[in-house]
């Protein structure tokens, strides 16, 4: 798959490009950290889950003694996102790409020039530009002179994730970002490298950003962009239903937008139609490379093929705060009593309860259709299998309404999720955090990644191939394997 520009690079996980506009004074800055560690000890849903309140306030009380001087929204955004990942959850982040970033595009800077995979403990080069140097398959073992274990956790110390695994998958779709937050001047990379005829030390020029988009990534060269439905055969049928949310959307406000949603529907609705009147005895539900979003979505599809009454959780804790009031209000405006789905049900139940109190939110269980695909159903996963979408896997896991095949997700199927966000005064950074705790169907409360049922692995460098979805038609021909 060849990279596209930055507005899809943002796209990718649904960050909207932010513009770089004046310092903050001293004075502002400070009163944005305050209103950001204010907000996410009102509105996350546990803030210190996973890391001590001590860690948060030492790490407070520094940066607000380093907030001095001027500063530019690149800079405290960086410090800002840092602050946030401290949680260890992916859902508690500041939206957009750092602004720096978007201005040094514009002004033709130069980035990393190689796509990485980070497997096993190894970091392999998927793509280089050609005769940069390196070739693609050989291993880094060192950036500037530290090892991968130092520059990788400097790197994802910028990235919101429960474990490395995850912060890695991140690391692997942007690495020309990730790097440039630590190393924004670079204009050379000094590497160590070890391929069939040994170690070596390596000096790569940064390269423009147009010849970084234009160098193919040979981990995933088969495209897994957008929507698609098909048949594979005369009895297999496939759909890549893409990202549970409203694809256009332009800001986090817009991405439930209801005349979006029924145009998803009905496009699931016709590829369903089409797959029962050809005949199909096999369905292959691809959410690789998927970032998730809403139930929304994802709920009308696994309808089609579910054989009993259905929702995404065991139980779901919801923390009341203002400003999940608000966010949800906001979602709320201009839409009718009709239009209104479950964000009129989150206002109800917001309304009815005081800010810092936990409720159970409860939803109907979703009904099987009338009309059903009643064939095998496979659901392919990966590494990159994020949020709703790993949540959808776990759910038809749980349920038994199909086999999951191919890697163990790096995000949860417990979470906490269900993704809100606050605006700061000055940055006007939008700040995104959990409000809730949602446990899979099986009640598993862990912190746990979805466990396929049949491992297909990824092979590092993959082409165009697409080795795991052939791997996966060839079992289901050979009939090797069977519904559970």
């Amino acid at each position: 798959m060849i990279k596209s520009a930055l507005a899809a690079l943002a796209a990718a996980l649904f960050i909207p490009l932010a513009s770089p506009a004046q310092d903050l004074s001293p004075e502002e800055a400070r009163a944005d950290l305050a209103a950001l560690y204010q907000g996410l000890q009102e509105a996350h849903y546990d803030l210190y889950a996973l890391t001590p309140r001590a860690v948060f306030y030492d790490h407070y009380a520094a940066l607000t003694a380093r907030l001095n001087h001027p500063v530019s929204r690149s800079a405290i955004y960086a410090e800002f996102q840092r602050f946030t990942a401290l949680s260890h959850f992916a859902h508690a982040r500041l939206e957009g790409l750092n602004p720096g970033f978007h201005a040094h595009l514009q002004e033709n800077g130069l980035v990393f020039p190689l796509d990485l995979r980070i497997k096993d403990g190894a970091v392999i080069i998927v793509g280089a530009p050609e005769g940069i140097g390196v070739e693609v398959g050989e291993e880094i073992l060192a950036l500037n002179g530290e090892p991968n274990a130092i520059w990788l956790a400097r790197l994802t110390r910028n990235i919101s994730a429960e474990t490395p695994l995850l912060a890695y998958s991140q690391l692997e779709r942007m690495p020309a970002y990730f790097i440039w937050l630590e190393h924004p001047d670079a204009e050379t990379f000094h590497l160590r490298v070890e391929g069939v005829q040994g170690a070596r030390d390596v000096t790569l020029p940064a390269v423009s950003y147009d010849i970084y988009a234009a160098t193919p990534n040979m981990a995933n060269a088969s495209s897994l962009d957008g929507r698609e439905a098909a048949m594979l055969s005369s009895d297999i049928a496939y759909l890549r239903p893409g990202p549970f949310y409203n694809v256009d959307a332009q800001s986090p406000a817009d991405a439930y937008d209801p005349e979006a949603t029924r145009r998803f529907i009905a496009f699931i609705d016709e590829a369903f139609v089409g797959f029962i009147e050809n005949g199909a005895e096999a369905l292959i539900l691809d959410l690789r490379n998927n970032p998730g979003g809403d139930s929304s979505y994802s709920d009308p599809v696994v309808a089609w093929f579910a054989d009993a009454p259905f929702r995404f959780y065991s139980e779901f804790r919801l923390k009341v705060s203002a400003q999940t009031t608000a966010s949800n209000a906001a979602r709320l405006e201009g839409r009718s009593a009709q239009e209104a789905g479950v964000s009129g049900v989150y206002a109800q139940l917001f309304a009815a309860h005081e800010d810092g109190d936990v409720v159970l939110f409860e939803t109907d269980y979703v009904q099987p259709r009338a009309q059903r695909f009643d064939g095998r159903v496979y659901v392919l996963i990966d590494r990159t299998s994020y949020s709703n979408a790993a949540s959808t896997a776990a759910l038809i896991q749980d349920y038994g309404f199909g086999v999951i095949v191919g890697e163990t997700t790096t995000d949860m199927a417990t979470i906490m999720g269900a993704m809100e966000h606050f605006t700061l005064p000055y940055s006007g950074f939008q700040i995104g955090y959990p409000k809730a705790h949602i446990i899979r169907p099986n009640g598993e409360e862990r912190f746990h990644p979805v466990t396929p049922d049949i491992e297909v692995d990824a092979p590092v460098l993959d082409g165009d191939r697409d080795a795991m979805l052939a791997a996966l038609v060839a079992l289901i021909e050979g009939a090797q394997i069977d519904p559970i």
